[in-house]
């Protein structure tokens, strides 16, 4: 199911699916600001590569687990919705580990906002240790011609070449096409910038940042992407990796991403 939300003052939207509890589509002030591949528009759960995916209990391959989790694949359960907000959850077990969890998300469609709480119950009698994040595909005209703002006093791990350790650039990046990197210990407020307009990133209780493009080879080897498509994403993640999550018995952990729109 797909969950509409409308901004009446200003006439920005959302979509939401149930499915993953996946972000589809943001239209604010008169553009697309989520990032879906063509093939992804009609049926949600045939691409990957789009929207905001939810990763729990596993970022990427920092776990023992299945890469990025598993609850971007499963269908989630409305628990309120409105004009503006969808809360929605769903339960993950994990019998290995003795480990019980409830997962849920909030996303709230301000005027030229869009917001996304997520929280994580420990539902069981011992800690669980986990990693997450949100994989937000922002659409820009152009990756080659962004300029991301915010992380230049943040050392990074390449994971293009086996998670090496690199220094703080000092300075923004520029024209980030095939990047896979992880920002440890970022600032809560960063900046997308394109020619015209930009996107304010704020994050609250995630404590790491990735940043990636497949670049035009590693998009060839992608089924969901078109030859081209990579040029009209930048995928700036909200993640808590380093440390992972040590959650207590019956404790909730709880992190927000924010996007708002702003002038150039």
């Amino acid at each position: 199911m797909i969950i509409r939300l409308v901004d009446a003052d200003s006439g920005s939207t959302a979509e939401v699916s149930t499915f993953g509890a996946r972000v589809l589509s943001w239209q604010c002030q008169g553009r697309e600001r989520i990032f879906m591949p063509d093939i992804g528009k009609d049926d949600p759960r045939a691409a990957p590569h789009g929207g905001v995916p939810v990763l729990f209990p596993q970022f990427g391959f920092f776990g023992n687990g299945r890469k990025h989790g598993v609850v971007r694949d499963i269908d989630w359960a409305v628990e309120k919705q409105a004009d503006d907000f969808v809360l929605m959850h769903c339960r993950f077990e994990n019998p290995e580990a003795f480990s019980k969890a409830e997962v849920r998300l909030r996303v709230e469609l301000e005027r030229d906002a869009l917001a996304m709480y997520f929280s994580v119950i420990n539902a069981s009698n011992t800690a669980m240790r986990f990693t997450c994040g949100l994989h937000t595909y922002l659409r820009v005209e152009d990756v080659s011609q962004v300029r991301v703002t915010g992380l230049e006093q943040s050392a990074w791990q390449d994971a293009l070449n086996g998670l090496q350790s690199v220094a703080a650039a000092k300075q923004a990046l520029e024209g980030p096409v095939n990047v896979d990197r992880v920002y440890v210990g970022t600032p809560e407020k960063l900046t997308l910038a394109e020619a015209l307009s930009g996107v304010s990133i704020e994050q609250t209780g995630f404590a790491d940042t990735v940043v990636w493009n497949p670049g035009p080879e590693l998009a060839l080897g992608l089924s969901d992407l078109g030859d081209e498509e990579w040029r009209n994403f930048l995928c700036i993640e909200a993640a808590q990796i380093s440390p992972p999550v040590e959650l207590p018995a019956w404790d909730t952990w709880y992190g927000r991403q924010r996007l708002q729109i702003r002038d150039i």
